[in-house]
C-alpha cells in the first residue's frame, strides 16, 4: 500500500531510464531488508507450523498414505528457493522463471493432495489437537493452560494414576488382540477411544507414556508383527508378501517396507532369508 503512494515521487527518468530517486534510497533499502526478513521468517514458521502438524497425523492416524503433507513439504521448501534467488541472484528473468515453475509445482501437488480432516469425521472418529487436550478425563487434574508447553508436561498435569493407566493399557491390549483393530488400515486414535470407551486424550497418554509411540508406530508395530507370524504358515507362502502385508493392515507396499525395516531394523527379504522362508516378493 505504501509502494502506491511512494512510487510515483520515488521513481524518476534520466535519458529514458527509470531508477529510483537518491533521496529515497534508504526507505527502499530499508523496505527491500524488511521483505527479505519477513520471507525468511514466514518459511521458519511456516516448517514448524508443519512439524506440529504432521506430528499430530502420527498421534492419530495409523496410515498416513493418502494424507501425507509432502506437498506443504514442497511448498515450503519452493518458497525458501524463491527467497534465495530474491536475496542472492536478483536477476529479474531467473526470477520470473522460479516463480512460473513455482505455480505450476504448487498446482501439481496441491490437485494430488487428499484432504486431511474435510471428510474424515464422516466415517472416522478424528480430533484436531485442541480437542484431544480438552477431552482430558474429569478423575483426574486438570489439562495443561499452555498449547505450546511440551508434551511431557501435559503429562504431568493431566496424569493418569498408575491403576488407571494401567487398565486401560491391559484393555487396549486385549482390544488389539481379540478384534486385530490394526487390520483396518484406516484405523484412527479416535475409532479405538470410542470402543474403549475413554477421552481420546487419555488414550494417547496412556500409548506415548507406556509404549513410548506415537499413535501411528504404535498400531504399525501390531502389523508388523502380525506379518512375522503369517508369513511362517507354510499355507501362506504362495501369496507374495505385499499380498499379506494388506491382510495385516499395510495400505501399501511403501509403508509396508518402511514400517517393517522401522520394527525389526532390516527389510522383510532380509528377514526371511534370515529364518529360511521362501516367498513370493
Amino acid at each position: 500500500m505504501v509502494l502506491v503512494f511512494l512510487l510515483p515521487v520515488a521513481i524518476v527518468t534520466t535519458k529514458g531510464y527509470y531508477h529510483v530517486a537518491p533521496e529515497f534510497d534508504l526507505v527502499f533499502l530499508i523496505m527491500e531488508s524488511g521483505l527479505m526478513i519477513s520471507g525468511a521468517t514466514y518459511i521458519i514458521l511456516s516448517t514448524i507450523l508443519l512439524y506440529r502438524h504432521k506430528r499430530n497425523i502420527k498421534a492419530q492416524f495409523s496410515n498416513t498414505n493418502k494424507i501425507t503433507l509432502n506437498w506443504m513439504q514442497y511448498l515450503v521448501f519452493g518458497m525458501g528457493v524463491i527467497w534465495a534467488i530474491v536475496i542472492t541472484v536478483q536477476i529479474p528473468p531467473v526470477l520470473f522463471i522460479g516463480i512460473t515453475l513455482f505455480i505450476f509445482f504448487i498446482g501439481y501437488f496441491g490437485i494430488r493432495q487428499v484432504g486431511i480432516f474435510s471428510n474424515a469425521l464422516s466415517t472416522h472418529e478424528v480430533l484436531l489437537p485442541k480437542e484431544i487436550e480438552r477431552t482430558s478425563n474429569p478423575l483426574y487434574t486438570a489439562a495443561v493452560d499452555k498449547e505450546e508447553k511440551s508434551d511431557r508436561i501435559k503429562y504431568e498435569k493431566t496424569r493418569l494414576e498408575d491403576t488407571e493407566r494401567n487398565r486401560i493399557y491391559a484393555e487396549l491390549t486385549q482390544l488389539m488382540e481379540d478384534k486385530k483393530c490394526y487390520q483396518n488400515p484406516d484405523l484412527t486414535l479416535g475409532d479405538l477411544a470410542i470402543l474403549l470407551t475413554i477421552p481420546p486424550g487419555s488414550l494417547s497418554q496412556v500409548i506415548n507414556s507406556i509404549e513410548g509411540k506415537n499413535f501411528y508406530d504404535y498400531v504399525n508395530s501390531f502389523r508388523v508383527e502380525t506379518f512375522k507370524q503369517i508369513v511362517l504358515i507354510p499355507e501362506n507362502r504362495k501369496y507374495n508378501l505385499v499380498s499379506l502385508a494388506f491382510e495385516c493392515g499395510f495400505s501399501s507396499k511403501t509403508s509396508f517396507y518402511r514400517n517393517f525395516k522401522k520394527v525389526t531394523n532390516m527389510s522383510p527379504s532380509d528377514y526371511l532369508r534370515q529364518n529360511n522362508i521362501i516367498a513370493t516378493i
